[in-house]
C-alpha cells in the first residue's frame, strides 16, 4: 500500500504530537486514558469533521498541522488564525487553537478557545467530548476545581447521547 503525501503527513503529525501532549487525561469516573489513545481519538475526530471544511481551510490547518509537529505553535496558531479569517465558524479549527493554548501551557486560552469550539459545534457529540477534555487539562493546570468539576459533569452528559 502506497501512502499519499497527505497520509504521510498525518502520520508524521501524530507520531510527533504523542511526545508533546499534556498528561493523561482522566475520565469522570477517575480512571485515566492513556496519551496515545486520546491523541489518536482527538485527530480521529478533528479528520471526520474537517472534511466539511472549504479547501482553502482545510490546506491552512493540514499547514498548521506540519508546525504542530515541529513544535512551532507561532506559526500553526498564525495559519489557523488565517483559517478562521476564511471561515470564522469551523469548530474544528477553534479546538485545534486550544490544543496549541495547552501546549503552550496557556491554560486559559485552551478553556476560551475549546468553550468557542463548542459554540459551533451543534450535533458534533465527539468534538464537543475533545473540547470538553481540553477544558478539563486547562482547568486542572489552573486548579479549578470547580473548572474541572463542571468538565467531568459534561464529559459525563455527552456519554449518554
Amino acid at each position: 500500500m502506497q501512502l499519499r503525501p497527505a497520509s504521510l503527513s498525518l502520520v508524521y503529525t501524530l507520531a510527533l504530537l504523542t511526545s508533546c501532549t499534556p498528561g493523561p487525561a482522566s475520565r469522570p469516573d477517575g480512571s485515566t486514558v492513556n496519551e496515545d489513545t486520546q491523541l489518536a481519538y482527538t485527530t480521529n475526530t478533528w479528520k471526520s469533521i474537517e472534511g466539511d471544511s472549504l479547501p482553502a481551510v482545510r490546506e491552512l490547518v493540514s499547514q498548521a498541522d506540519r508546525s504542530i509537529a515541529i513544535n512551532d505553535y507561532d506559526v500553526a496558531a498564525e495559519k489557523l488564525e488565517r483559517a478562521l479569517r476564511i471561515s470564522h465558524d469551523d469548530p474544528v479549527v477553534w479546538s485545534r487553537l486550544s490544543q496549541i493554548a495547552l501546549y503552550e501551557q496557556k491554560p486559559s486560552r485552551a478553556i476560551q478557545m475549546a468553550k468557542r469550539s463548542n459554540s459551533f459545534a451543534a450535533g458534533m457529540t465527539d468534538l464537543k467530548r475533545v473540547n470538553w477534555e481540553f477544558i478539563r487539562q486547562a482547568s486542572s493546570m489552573l486548579n479549578d476545581t470547580a473548572g474541572i468539576d463542571r468538565a467531568n459533569a459534561a464529559l459525563q452528559q455527552l456519554e449518554k447521547h
